[in-house]
C-alpha cells in the first residue's frame, strides 16, 4: 500500500515537472481556412496571409464562433468564422489606415530610443487580439521595428471593435493610452522604445514589445515580449475604462505590472482568458534565434502564479519555419494554435490538461 501511495505520489508530481518532460503534439491536423484570409493589402494587391500573429473568439454558442484573426503585416484586422475545423475568412476592418487616425484618444508617444529614430507611418504590426463581450481588442506592437529599427506611430495604437449586427463590419476606437501604461509601468517602463535586436555599432538592446493581449472583465492585460529579467516575463494591466476614456489627455490611472516566472530568455507571445479568469499563456523567445521552446502555461490573476502545461513540438516539413503565435481555447483540454511563417496560419488544434 505504501509503495503504491508512492507511486501514485510520483505520477501527480510527474503532471508538475518541468514542462520539458511533456512535449504537445498536435491531435488534429485537419482544420483547414477557407479563401480570402488577407495579410498586407496595397493600392496593387492583397497578399496572402503568412504571418498571423493573433486569433481569439467569442464564446461557442448554437452555430459558428465568431473570432477575428491579425496578420502583422496588415493594417487593421478580419473576421473570421470557426465552423468545426472550418475558419471561413470574413470582412476585413481596417484600423490604422494611411494616416494616424483623428479620432484616437490620449496623444502620441514621442519618438523614444529607436536607432533609425521615425519611420513611414505603414502597418498596424497587430500583434494580439482579446475578447470580451461584446468587443474585440486588437493591439500594435508598441516598439521599435524588430529589422528596422524605427519608431512607427501606427505601431501604437490600440483598438477596441465592435461587430455590427450583421458581422460584416464594425465600429472602431484606437487608443495611444496603452503606450502611456507601458512607459510609466514598474520595472518595465524604462525598456519602451528602445531597440528590440543586437546591431553592431546600434545603441544597447533593451526593449519592450507586446505580443499578447486579454481582457478579463474590465481590465486590460498586454503580455510582453520582451524584456525578460532574471526568468520573469511581465503583464501590464490597466482598466479599459481609463484607456478609453473620451478626450486627448493621458493615462489617467496607474497601471499595474504583473511578473511571470516563464524562464530565462522566454517572454510573451501570446495570452487567452479561460472561463474562470485565469490566463493561458503562450511563451516563446525574447529574441529572433534563441533556442527556446514556445511553451503554454496556466496563469493566475493578479499574483502572477504560473503553472507549466507543456512544450509545442516544432513543425516539421515545409513548415518547419513555424512559430506558434496565438491561441484559442476551443474548449475544455482543447486549444487551437496558429503560427506565423505558415500560409493562413496553419491552424492545428491540441489537448492541454489544465488543472
Amino acid at each position: 500500500m505504501i509503495r503504491r501511495s508512492l507511486l501514485a505520489a510520483a505520477s501527480g508530481l510527474a503532471l508538475l515537472s518541468p514542462v520539458r518532460a511533456q512535449v504537445l503534439h498536435p491531435v488534429d491536423r485537419s482544420y483547414t481556412v477557407g479563401a480570402g484570409l488577407a495579410g498586407e493589402i496595397t493600392k496593387k494587391q492583397t497578399k496572402p496571409a503568412e504571418d498571423i500573429s493573433g486569433i481569439a473568439c467569442a464564446p461557442a454558442g448554437a452555430g459558428p464562433r465568431t473570432c477575428m484573426v491579425v496578420d502583422d503585416e496588415a493594417a487593421g484586422a478580419q473576421f473570421v468564422t470557426l465552423d468545426g475545423t472550418t475558419l471561413n475568412p470574413g470582412a476585413v476592418i481596417d484600423i490604422a489606415g494611411r494616416k494616424p487616425p483623428a479620432a484616437a484618444l490620449g496623444s502620441p508617444p514621442a519618438t523614444g530610443n529607436c536607432t533609425l529614430g521615425q519611420g513611414a507611418y505603414r502597418e498596424m504590426d497587430g500583434e494580439a487580439v482579446a475578447y470580451e463581450a461584446p468587443d474585440f481588442y486588437v493591439t500594435g506592437s508598441h516598439g521599435c521595428s524588430r529589422r528596422g529599427r524605427e519608431f512607427k506611430l501606427s505601431t501604437a495604437l490600440l483598438a477596441r471593435l465592435r461587430p455590427d449586427a450583421a458581422g460584416t463590419g464594425a465600429r472602431v476606437e484606437t487608443t495611444y493610452r496603452l503606450g502611456d501604461a507601458l512607459r510609466t509601468a514598474d520595472t518595465v517602463g524604462p525598456y519602451f522604445l528602445k531597440d528590440l535586436e543586437p546591431r553592431e555599432g546600434g545603441k544597447p538592446l533593451s526593449g519592450l514589445n507586446v505580443e499578447g493581449l486579454a481582457v478579463v472583465g474590465d481590465t486590460l492585460y498586454a503580455g510582453l515580449r520582451a524584456p525578460v529579467l532574471d526568468g520573469r516575463a511581465f503583464l501590464v494591466s490597466v482598466p479599459v475604462a481609463a484607456l478609453f476614456a473620451p478626450g486627448d489627455g493621458p493615462l489617467g490611472t496607474k497601471p499595474t505590472t504583473i511578473p511571470l516566472a516563464l524562464g530565462s530568455d522566454a517572454g510573451i507571445r501570446d495570452l487567452t482568458a479561460l472561463p474562470d479568469g485565469r490566463l493561458l499563456v503562450l511563451s516563446g523567445p525574447t529574441r529572433n534565434g534563441l533556442a527556446v521552446p514556445y511553451t503554454l502555461f496556466l496563469a493566475e490573476l493578479p499574483s502572477g502564479k504560473v503553472t507549466p502545461l507543456g512544450t509545442l513540438a516544432p513543425l516539421d516539413g515545409d513548415e518547419a519555419r513555424g512559430k506558434p503565435e496565438g491561441i484559442v481555447r476551443l474548449g475544455p483540454g482543447r486549444v487551437l494554435v496558429v503560427f506565423d511563417s505558415v500560409l493562413d496560419g496553419g491552424p492545428r488544434e491540441y489537448a492541454v490538461a489544465i488543472p
